[in-house]
């Protein structure tokens, strides 16, 4: 049977194909800003795809629930079906920086990908597999081979397999997506089980974890039954509700890779007297945080104000730099509206307005484009998935300031003098990245800087601190230094931007591309800094849906959940050294709390 031509779908029959058939091929120009459909169709089945471009692309298979973007390891995706794809989806990648020599758009409509499919045999794995629609992909790394590694003394449950985990003593090597299958003494449930158990670093301090309890028998790695959260030292607890009598639980010693001593961990039942006298220890310990004044002078350095500065020093506006204001926008009229409305009132000149249009097609919103057009913003076009990253970097390129300002779409900005501060912050050689303080429309604290968790978790700091609260130390009312501020409104010069290679569209599409930049300043020696006086109010996250959905492709859903995972993934792998000690945030207090509340 001849092999399909380049650009032509083969016309194999695709279920039921026997290994060592001829593999199917598809071929298809690719165009800049825009998605391509490719034709292939595959039937039920594994399959690994091959995926080969003269640019780097994203590939989404196109199922009769919507598209499913997957995840390609070093150009192989390995892929089942529950049901036949009619073919997929596959677009440009926004690489940074482009040469300025190059036609971009020529350089684009020329490159080609091509995917070629064979059937692949089915992966085998302890953990559930990620089940999206019609489409599952096996876990975030090859798994590690089932073994039962020796049972520590004094542990009270045993190590029956483990995934994607070494285990050496007490201490666990954990990869990605690394699970251990707990067999338990006896079974446990139905009713209340306690889980307790020690997680320390190597030398001995409290491990910033949030281990998960699963069901061996869970739908998704998300589906569990319980998070284990620290209630003193190193020591963590989780209380989880068993419908049916257990034999086994599954563990996942970290969120992501790294390594966690273990030296203690135990299950039992955990009776309503025991219960109530945990509830009431749990209560006494916060109510002993809380009101616990902290120590005169235990603060980090870089807590330490800032000199301050006069907004507008920079002189008349002709002596003011240029500064363009950068926005990627997606329906939502109501609040394009709004910003557009409340941009314009802005004192700062000179500035220019770009917006970035992804794919609007609500007529309203058109119409609100048009007329920014006509009053003289700059409308670029990128019809590819939402890529926060990759929209901003193509208005970057396109930017003519000095001055570099991200804002989301959905910011109303309540204060005409917000960017003069912005401005003067992000103009200082010594700054990074300045970020503004955001509040929710009831007028609480959206976000006054970012704080490290550990693992992948960021925090923003005091959130939902009331608005005309000073905060910890006065830090609502001045400069702070701070580890990283949020990409809903931060500026940063051009030239640095460009220097540090602008937002990581590859890695980080939608979430961590804002701390992966401020980080990467931090790198250079540059302090990121929180302006408070830059204010402005945020309707959070309109653009890309709302946070809590059933919906499969709605922002909480779970292809949005599973694509920010490995995005996740990322973050912790690229930034390890770094996420367990914000170097800006008091050690006395917790991160996860992100209050500047002490350590219970």
């Amino acid at each position: 049977m001849s092999e399909p031509s380049e650009g032509e779908p083969s016309q194999h029959e695709a279920p039921g194909r026997p290994e060592g058939a001829a593999p199917l091929c598809a071929s298809v120009a690719l165009a800049p800003r825009a998605v391509v459909p490719l034709a292939l169709a595959l039937g039920p089945g594994t399959w690994r795809l091959t995926v080969t471009a003269d640019a780097p692309v994203e590939l989404a298979a196109r199922t009769g629930a919507g598209a499913v973007r997957l995840r390609a390891e070093a150009g192989i995706v390995t892929l089942a079906l529950d049901a036949p794809v009619d073919g997929f989806d596959v677009w440009p990648l926004d690489v940074w920086p482009h040469d300025e020599d190059e036609d971009e758009d020529e350089e684009e409509a020329a490159a080609r990908a091509t995917v070629v499919a064979e059937p692949a045999p089915p992966w085998d794995t302890l953990t559930p597999s990620w089940r999206l629609g019609p489409v599952r992909q096996p876990p975030r790394a090859a798994h590690a081979p089932r073994t039962t590694p020796p049972t520590p003394r004094g542990w009270s449950v045993r190590i029956a397999e483990a995934e994607a985990v070494e285990v050496v003593g007490e201490r666990f090597e954990v990869g990605e997506n690394g699970v251990l299958r707990l067999a338990l003494p006896t079974p446990a449930g139905p009713g209340a089980v306690l889980v307790e158990g020690v997680f320390r670093t190597e030398d001995g301090a409290p491990a910033r974890v949030e281990p998960q309890i699963l069901a061996s028998g869970a739908a998704s790695p998300r589906s569990r039954l319980a998070a284990m959260r620290r209630t003193h030292g190193a020591h963590y607890a989780a209380v989880l509700t068993l419908d049916a009598s257990a034999e086994t639980l599954l563990l996942r010693p970290r969120e992501y890779v790294g390594h966690v001593v273990i030296p203690a961990l135990s299950v039992r039942p955990l009776t309503l007297p025991r219960r109530a006298a945990r509830l009431a220890q749990a209560v006494r310990s916060w109510v002993a945080a809380v009101h616990r004044p902290a120590p005169v002078g235990a603060r980090s350095g870089p807590l330490a104000p800032r000199p301050r500065r006069q907004p507008g020093r920079a002189g008349p506006p002709s002596a003011r730099p240029l500064v363009s204001i950068v926005t990627a926008t997606r329906d939502a009229p109501q609040h394009l509206a709004r910003y557009l409305a409340t941009i314009h009132r802005t004192r700062y000149q000179p500035c220019e307005i770009l917006l970035v249009d992804n794919a609007t097609r609500d007529a309203e919103a058109l119409r609100w484009l048009e007329a920014a057009q006509a009053g003289g913003a700059r409308v670029l076009r990128d019809a590819r998935p939402f890529n926060f990253a990759a929209l901003n970097n193509l208005a970057a390129r396109e930017a003519r300031g000095e001055i570099l300002v991200f804002a989301n779409n959905d910011i109303e900005f309540t204060d005409p003098a917000w960017l003069d501060a912005l401005v003067d912050a992000a103009s200082d050689p010594a700054v990074g990245v300045a970020g503004a303080r955001l509040l929710y429309p009831d007028g609480r604290v959206q976000h006054a800087g970012l704080v490290l968790a550990g693992e992948a978790r960021v925090r923003h700091a005091e959130r939902y601190l009331p608005g005309r609260a000073r905060g910890y130390e006065g830090r609502q009312r001045r400069e702070t230094e701070v580890v990283g501020v949020t990409g809903a409104l931060m500026a940063i010069r051009r030239t640095l931007f460009a220097d540090l290679g602008g937002f990581d569209a590859t890695r980080y599409g939608v979430l961590f591309n804002d701390v992966d930049l401020c980080l990467k300043a931090r790198a250079r020696g540059l302090s990121n800094v929180l302006v408070p006086a830059a204010v402005a109010r945020h309707h959070e996250s309109a653009t890309i849906g709302q946070r809590r959905t059933t919906g499969l492709f709605e922002r909480g859903g779970e292809i949005w959940q599973y694509e920010r995972a490995v995005e996740g993934h990322r973050f912790r792998r690229a930034w390890a050294d770094t996420l367990d000690a914000d170097p800006c945030y008091p050690p006395q207090f917790d991160p996860l709390d992100a209050r500047f509340r002490r350590r219970v």
